[in-house]
């Protein structure tokens, strides 16, 4: 197909339904993440919002559309033709047979908005008696081999073949930021993007299991992280880690079959105080419910009474091939399993007991916790909380 694409008309859903102010205010939030994303992607690009549409106008299109597909937000994007209204019947009549090359079947959709003295199923009748004409192919509306689209806005066409559907959501940064507790897995990795889509920006907090080698696990983090900045355009992510090992060596010698329940009560008050120093609403966990021992209802009212902020589990309801499903289109999947003897599955629960409560005593909870001396524990991983960034350097929690 011989034509000229002058850029990617792209496209909005849930943002149209919201009031005006909030409408306004989340447009200009997706404009931004597009033209921040468009940037740092070294492509050159003008980028305007019209009638319920970001037109992007490059010259670098097939690479927009790979940055675009990913902006949360955005329901579908198409590289366009732009054409005047008063031309584009001759347009239909010059590009027919690049407009319908290989196709067996065709059919026309106009969208309008604007005043116009024709319906737009009378303007797709027209249209697609010229590109029959032209072409000799045949119509279809049912089940066209190929759908000619043009939207009209006043005296604009926008004219394009095909649409790229895009992952919808709200515009990343759109409702606040969250810390997320993100291991080496398949699980929290999917649970962090799904709170992505929902407009959370992230802050990425892993609690390094290994006493004896605490960064055991950081390239197979940054790993992942990095697959995740590919999802996460126009805002940074931040990523922090502590040392939990020890604290874990401790619960693990006197909390016994209360071990997994202790060790998630102390992640989450880490994380609980990120949060207030970042500024963060809420803590995302990859936890699905009864995938594993410490997953059961009674262990997770256990677990969320030892903080005071909403923990958020977006994989509550999902099974595992579902979430499997689902890394693998995010690219986080062959990563998470990438075979790393020093970084497994094993070596992260290794405190694991062998017979794991399921339905937590918050009474023991809180009698295990005496025994530990729990405060002490949180205090002493919060001083090793480390930002990583090209070096690794102390960021303390007051």
């Amino acid at each position: 197909m011989d034509l000229q694409w002058e850029g990617v008309l792209a496209a909005y859903g849930e943002l149209a339904l919201k009031s005006k102010p909030v409408r306004r205010r989340w447009v200009k939030m997706l404009i931004s993440n597009v033209t921040t994303g468009l940037a740092e992607a070294g492509i050159k690009a003008q980028v305007s919002h019209k009638w319920s549409r970001i037109i992007v106008k490059t010259l670098e299109v097939e690479k927009s559309v790979e940055v675009l597909n990913r902006v949360f937000g955005l329901t579908y994007i198409a590289p366009f033709a732009y054409v005047n209204l008063d031309e584009l019947e001759d347009y239909m009549a010059r590009e027919a047979k690049n407009l319908l090359e290989g196709a067996d079947s065709f059919a026309v959709r106009v969208r309008r908005t604007g005043k116009h003295e024709f319906t737009s199923l009378d303007f797709e009748r027209r249209l697609g008696a010229i590109l029959k004409e032209k072409t000799s192919v045949k119509v279809s509306l049912e089940k066209p081999d190929r759908t000619i689209y043009v939207e009209v806005h006043n005296g604009e066409c926008y004219v394009y073949t095909h649409r790229v559907e895009c992952y919808g959501g709200l515009p990343l940064g759109s409702s606040g930021r969250v810390v997320a507790l993100i291991s080496t897995g398949i699980d929290s990795p999917v649970a962090t993007w799904l709170m992505m889509k929902r407009g959370c920006s992230i802050v990425v907090l892993h609690a390094q299991v290994n006493p004896g080698k605490p960064e055991a696990c950081t390239r197979k983090l940054l790993d992942i992280v990095e697959v995740l900045k590919g999802w996460h355009i126009g805002l940074n992510i931040p990523v922090y880690v502590y040392k939990h090992g020890e604290a874990l060596a401790e619960i693990s010698r006197h909390a016994t079959n209360y071990t997994c329940i202790l060790c998630k009560r102390l992640m989450l008050r880490v994380a609980e105080r990120l949060s207030r120093e970042k500024g963060a609403k809420a803590i995302v966990t990859g936890e699905n419910l009864g995938q594993v021992a410490s997953q059961t209802l009674d262990n997770l009212n256990a677990i969320d009474s030892a903080i005071e902020i909403p923990v958020l589990r977006p994989l509550i309801g999902f099974d595992k091939e579902e979430i499997v499903s689902l890394a693998r289109r995010i690219g986080t999947y062959e990563v998470s399993i990438r075979p790393d003897p020093e970084c497994s599955q094993e070596t992260a629960c290794w405190a694991k007991p062998s017979k794991p409560a399921t339905k937590a005593d918050l009474e023991k909870v809180l009698k295990f916790e005496k025994e530990v001396q729990m405060d002490k524990l949180i205090d002493r991983a919060c001083e090793t909380i480390m930002e990583i960034r090209q070096q690794f350097y102390t960021f303390k929690i007051q």
